[in-house]
């Protein structure tokens, strides 16, 4: 398979060697994005003889041909990315772009042979390394990411539990040695706290936030073992290391949740909602932020979280993600994790934590497919105090407040063991 790309608009894409078929079909959303098989244009298939079979556009992104094709070539348009959707799709500006396999290739996406065509000085990093001839052998393309350009570089570091690649784009005031560092402390964190090694290397990809990003100053996502950050360079950021420790603090826990795990269902409301509270103790308890920013976020999602209806259960919520549940499914998720992690330290005089959980979650289901919700909810309920929450914040529609526990801050700090 060949990827070459024309310039900043758009990419020729040959895949050639493929089972006999004559239908193809491309992603057409993907995190709330719509209409990406709209980007794919010139579709042609031909015969193992190099006969043309006459494909047509069936739909957008739909196409069929005559029967017996081998061999597929078209274009995929790549219009400026809007900033919010810069971190889940393909896109090219200027001199570097990312090129996300997942909307680029047909469905299914089985493994293939890689090679890229690039502008003159430019250079391709994923997590897979290039053989030598430059071909990228790649295992799973619904999940890999490439950052292209002519100022991308990396570095490789290694810890403990083995080596993590840093790929940075552009200029910035600091040292691509930050992001690396920022990145293996919450790495060795993650490890501990859920004895769970990752199964492939991880890679943290940086590079520049594009125009329009507004009060935005960064956007993330992990995919497979890759994690794609995005930052506004003009940010008016004091602390870096500080900046990009919280940051990963999220993203590299998707490494784990969900991403190692073989889970099924929408349960959104425990890896993104679950996942924002996580982070905001791993970063508490490394340093990035005090006690007193530490429950001035929960207030501040508190307040977010009332200034809406709450009208959807947290497996509801996670449902309608892209259309109606993403705020629930954030919000109230994150607190729901924050009212569970103090109701398990009280229950248990301070020696259980949510952490826990995790550790327990990764011990019994990190190498088997089951239900999500089925096997989480059964996790979380395991105490009394933890099934009556599950059962009437998660499952049910109830309405939290915590107004009087942000208000004593004493004994909230006291009851989990932060002094």
């Amino acid at each position: 398979m060949k990827i070459t790309v024309i310039s900043a608009a758009e990419i020729r894409i040959r895949i050639a060697s493929l089972s006999p078929a004559s239908e193809w079909s491309f992603l057409n959303a993907y995190a709330g994005v719509l209409g990406l098989g709209e980007r794919v244009e010139q579709f042609h298939a031909f015969a193992p003889g190099g006969g043309d079979l006459g494909a047509k556009k069936i739909a957008p992104g739909e196409f069929r041909s005559g029967p017996g094709a081998e061999t597929v070539e078209y274009v995929v348009k790549l219009p400026p990315a809007r900033a919010s959707e810069a971190g889940h799709v393909s896109w090219i500006s200027g001199e570097s772009g990312f090129l996300m396999l997942a909307d680029l290739l047909p469905k299914p996406l089985p493994s293939v042979m890689l090679e890229l065509s690039l502008p003159s000085g430019w250079n391709a990093y994923s997590t897979y390394e290039a053989d030598p001839q430059g071909r990228f052998h790649v295992l799973q393309p619904d999940k890999t990411v490439f950052l292209i350009g002519r100022g991308v570089r990396k570095q490789t570091k290694r810890f403990d539990a083995g080596p993590i690649d840093c790929v940075v784009d552009g200029s910035w005031p600091f040292k691509d040695a930050i992001v690396l560092n920022a990145a293996m402390k919450v790495l060795k964190n993650y490890i501990a706290l859920t004895r769970f090694p990752l199964r492939a290397k991880p890679t943290v990809m940086l590079a520049s936030l594009p125009a329009g990003a507004g009060s935005v100053k960064w956007r993330a996502e992990t995919r497979g073992s890759t994690v794609v950050l995005l930052i506004d360079p003009q940010a008016k950021i004091q602390n870096w290391a500080g900046e990009l420790g919280i940051i990963f603090t999220h993203e590299l826990l998707h490494l784990w949740v969900p991403n190692s795990l073989l889970l099924e269902g929408d349960y959104d409301w425990f890896f993104e909602g679950f996942t924002l509270y996580t982070a905001l103790v791993t970063a508490l308890e490394l340093k990035f932020i005090n006690f007193n920013e530490y429950v001035a976020t929960i207030a501040r999602v508190y307040d977010s979280y009332l200034s809406r209806p709450d009208d959807l259960s947290l497996i509801d919520a996670s449902e309608r993600r892209w259309t109606s549940g993403g705020p629930t499914v954030y919000d109230k998720g994150m607190l729901v994790a924050f009212v569970y992690d103090l109701a398990l330290a009280r229950e248990s005089a301070g020696k259980m934590r949510l952490a826990d959980r995790y550790r327990q979650l990764f011990q019994r289901w990190a190498t088997q497919p089951a239900n999500a919700n089925e096997v989480i909810i059964q996790l979380l309920s395991s105490t009394a105090a933890g099934a009556d929450l599950t059962k009437r914040y998660i499952e049910g529609r109830q309405e939290l407040d915590i107004k009087q526990t942000l208000a004593d801050r004493n004994q909230l700090s006291k009851s989990l063991g932060y002094r």
